[in-house]
């Protein structure tokens, strides 16, 4: 595997563990949406440019190269919305503001035109080093990385002065560190064009095994931190929808006894419930125990209690 397809892992990880427990949960906050299409762009970005993708989109596009190009470009919306999301987060600022987003779109742009300037003919999965000793591939590079380190840098600043307020909480540690990680790898990634474009091979040779473990790094790090803020509620509302399975199984038999016993059926066995709807479902069962066990002359089951006790906490 290439460097970035290593460096893709945690933020693959972070994405299949999300769309894994939407798929059982059915059910999600705006923020765990808005990680997930961020881990999306970047996860892609980093992987796009392999020998049979890049092969595809040169034969459907008939541009030799424009993997690293859509690759790029994914990166940048990608850690920019994730960037947006953070600060967001830090100072409870507007999640995305129109002058951010005009410069995102601005670098977008310059990405396409410096992409147009390079000669490029022949397809490969390391443009980079294929391509690199040109100018414009050294601005091209230098612009996304340049960019990448700015965004990043600044979300991290508001989360240390929310740190300072005590406004937001210790698991976003890994992305200030991340975020550091990022601003020296972008530092190393313009020495290395400009070393590249001046042919000091020598030097292109020292920064390539430096530039290697920094990518890693602030990649697992900013993955980690950035969903370190988000993965906790969604892992305990992933517990609770396991617990509430579990409870369903146990209290809708009660529920059919006392059904029976009373001589009145609710609405709860005609309803089509659906997946997502496992909450209302749960409050609806413990309304029909308590209200089948009081026509019943009996109190509400023990095993029931637990349930309606919870059920008035959370709605």
């Amino acid at each position: 595997m290439t460097l970035h397809v290593w460096g893709s892992l945690p933020v693959w990880f972070i994405l299949l563990v999300l769309v894994a427990r939407l798929w059982l949960v059915r059910t999600q906050s705006a923020s765990v949406t808005w990680l997930m299409v961020c881990c999306a762009f970047v996860a892609v970005g980093l992987t796009i440019n392999q020998s049979d993708v890049l092969t595809f989109l040169a034969t459907v596009t008939h541009e030799p190269n424009v993997a690293d190009l859509l690759g790029r470009c994914l990166m940048v919306c990608g850690l920019f919305a994730l960037a947006q999301s953070v600060e967001a987060a830090a100072s409870s600022a507007n999640l995305l503001r129109p002058s951010r987003l005009i410069g995102c779109v601005a670098v977008l742009v310059a990405l396409v035109v410096l992409f147009s300037l390079i000669d490029a003919p022949h397809p490969t999965s390391s443009f980079m080093a294929e391509y690199g000793d040109q100018w414009p591939t050294a601005v091209y590079s230098a612009v996304e990385m340049t960019y990448i380190a700015i965004v990043i840098a600044r979300s991290a600043l508001a989360v240390l002065r929310a740190f300072r307020t005590g406004d937001l909480g210790r698991t976003y540690w890994p992305f200030v560190i991340g975020a550091g990680a990022m601003v020296l790898l972008a530092v190393i990634a313009v020495a290395l064009d400009a070393v590249h474009v001046l042919g000091a091979d020598a030097a292109v040779q020292v920064l390539s095994a430096v530039y290697a473990p920094v990518f890693l790094t602030s990649m697992v790090l900013l993955a980690v931190g950035a969903a370190g803020g988000v993965l906790p509620d969604a892992a305990r509302e992933f517990r609770d929808w396991r617990r509430t399975r579990r409870r369903f199984r146990v209290l809708e038999p009660e529920l059919r006894r006392l059904e029976t016993q009373s001589g009145n059926h609710g609405l709860y066995f005609t309803i089509v419930w659906q997946r997502r709807q496992w909450r209302s479902r749960l409050h609806r069962l413990s309304v029909e125990l308590e209200d089948r066990a009081r026509e019943a002359g009996q109190d509400v089951p023990a095993v029931a209690a637990p349930t309606t006790g919870r059920t008035r906490e959370t709605t």
